[in-house]
């Protein structure tokens, strides 16, 4: 049961990247500039590399506890 919980919040978790990422590569506006902020730090503000960074925190944290 508690490995169909996991697995359950895993996919949940690519999906939302997966999502991120689909949403990310499609915007094209007008308006398509960057701040300068982000032009200084382009990883730490690029929200797919945030998901995928939670999602492997998580991973790594749920095997630690199964493992003490």
């Amino acid at each position: 049961m508690v490995t169909i919980i996991i697995v359950s919040v895993i996919v949940l978790i690519c999906m939302i990247g997966l999502a991120g990422t689909l949403q990310a590569g499609g915007k094209k506006s007008e308006r398509d500039e960057v701040s300068d902020e982000v032009q200084k730090h382009p990883v730490l503000f690029n929200p797919v590399i945030i998901i995928y960074s939670l999602a492997g925190i998580a991973g790594v944290g749920i095997i630690l506890y199964y493992m003490m």
